[in-house]
């Protein structure tokens, strides 16, 4: 992958981890701040990492940190992230309870200890014995848990937010505005003066940024916030596809989710590298970048009835795994019936000056030869294909294809034969699949238009839920 594409896609994997308790009544709401933690999710940790830097700073400014968790019916209680986070809100419940001077330091030493266990250096760190901590955390920390909920509950808060003077920040998240916020909350006597000498620059507005999005799809806020790092203060205006609005002034999108920026000169030379790179289409004076990390919509296609497109590396061992579990639900019967299953391949295909076609695949030249023979035999042994890929599977990284060949009945010396053919056919292979954008093994298409990332996603389709999960974390191949 290019650096510049690097550099965008790293921008959402900002750093992860976990603010003293005060008094609401002892506490002026000028320069207060209240984080709603989910202890596992990294835009939160991000927050306090920001809210706590402030905190340092400003000497009348406070900050609290709640563990935020789900109420279930029966009165218990569950995180989103499941038992590990549940486990580590209950012990910040409790050190806030109990130790309340003291979970400052817990949580700057917990998130510097990110490991399951790393609690216990983050107690002791603390000055809290970490056996006393495990044993209150199982006797008292429901207790614990139920205080902080009632708080959060109280506050309406249900995903990780940030609080500045009892109201929602709805701020960048950077350290420059949240600070320049708090401390104008402050009063004017315990502000912090700008450095002698300094005038502040003039801020560019943000340019143009709009969200499009389809029927039951929300707005990644951690690309939004990658915008943000880009310009700051930005702001997306929500469109739905279906949309007269969208119609009128995107008429050309192709997929949603999609991120559009207008290209402006300043903005065009402000992501130049990312353009060279190819992260954004220009369409109608408009910077596109469309978001296939999760799932999405291919609104400008046509449609295909009763069709799975898989797209794979060959070599990708989840890809493997991904048409393993398909070929096996196909076998039986788990998928709609009549269901129409095509395989095709995520590479680069180039001639060179001799119109000699030239290939690139993540995995390597014995990749894209497969790739090669498996749309060879695709077209040429349609009956015995899937025969030949079940098999080939098996061990699809050894040279010895023609094994598997035997076993589905196929003439190996007639692959070999035609392979200057197969390579043509990988080609376009190739070009279709560029076309659309996908870059990750496994990928899906459903009926020519639903996409998805990764066997989970697909499980979690209408018609496709009983496909048997892989057994193994979810993960792919990126190009």
């Amino acid at each position: 992958m290019k650096k510049a594409a690097l550099v965008f896609i790293s921008l959402w994997l900002v750093c992860t981890a976990f603010a003293r308790p005060v008094s609401a009544a002892a506490m002026p709401s000028g320069g207060r701040m209240e984080l709603f933690l989910e202890a596992m999710d990294g835009k939160g940790w991000q927050w306090f990492f920001m809210a706590d830097t402030v905190r340092r700073r400003l000497d009348s400014a406070e900050l609290r940190v709640y563990p935020l968790v789900a109420k279930n019916s029966d009165g218990t209680f569950s995180a989103r992230r499941g038992e590990p986070e549940l486990a580590e809100a209950t012990r910040l419940a409790v050190v806030i309870k109990v130790y309340p001077g003291k979970i400052l330091n817990y949580l700057n030493a917990r998130s510097l200890s990110p490991a399951a266990d790393g609690w216990r250096d983050a107690a002791l760190f603390a000055g809290i014995n970490p056996d006393e901590l495990e044993k209150l955390a199982a006797s008292d920390g429901a207790a614990a848990l139920a205080e902080a909920y009632q708080k959060t509950s109280a506050a309406g808060v249900t995903e990780t937010a940030l609080f500045l003077g009892g109201k929602p920040y709805g701020g960048s998240q950077r350290i420059m505005p949240l600070y320049e916020a708090v401390n104008a909350s402050l009063p004017a006597s315990r502000r912090a003066p700008l450095p002698a000498g300094y005038t502040p620059r003039p801020k560019a507005p943000p340019p143009g940024f709009w969200v499009v999005l389809s029927s039951g799809m929300e707005a990644n806020d951690a690309l939004v916030g990658v915008f943000d790092r880009y310009f700051e203060g930005i702001k997306p205006v929500m469109l739905d596809y279906a949309s007269a609005e969208r119609g009128a002034r995107f008429p050309a999108l192709e997929f949603v989710p999609s991120y559009v920026l207008a290209a402006t000169p300043e903005v065009k030379t402000r992501l130049d590298a990312e353009l060279k790179a190819g992260l954004f289409k220009e369409k109608g004076g408009y910077l596109v970048y469309e978001d296939r990390q999760r799932r999405g919509l291919y609104a400008g296609r046509a449609e295909k009835k009763n069709t799975l497109e898989i797209f794979v590396m060959s070599q990708c061992p989840f890809g493997v795994m991904a048409e393993d579990a398909v070929l096996d639900a196909e076998k039986n019967n788990l998928l709609p019936k009549g269901l129409k299953v095509e395989i095709h391949f995520i590479g680069e295909a180039r001639k060179d000056e001799k119109g000699a076609w030239g290939f690139s695949s993540l995995h390597g030249q014995p990749e894209w030869e497969e790739n090669a023979r498996q749309i060879f035999i695709a077209e040429k042994f349609p009956a015995k294909f899937k025969a030949y890929l079940s098999e080939r599977n098996k061990a699809v990284t050894s040279p010895d294809w023609q094994k598997a060949a035997k076993a589905a009945g196929i003439d190996a010396a007639g692959v070999t034969a035609g392979f200057e053919k197969a390579k043509g056919l990988l080609a376009e292979n190739f070009a279709a699949t560029g076309e659309l954008g996908i870059t990750t093994s496994p990928s899906f298409v459903v009926n020519g238009q639903q996409f998805m990332v990764g066997l989970g996603e697909l499980i979690k389709t209408p018609g496709f839920e009983k496909i048997p999960p892989p057994g193994q974390p979810a993960a792919g191949c990126a190009k």
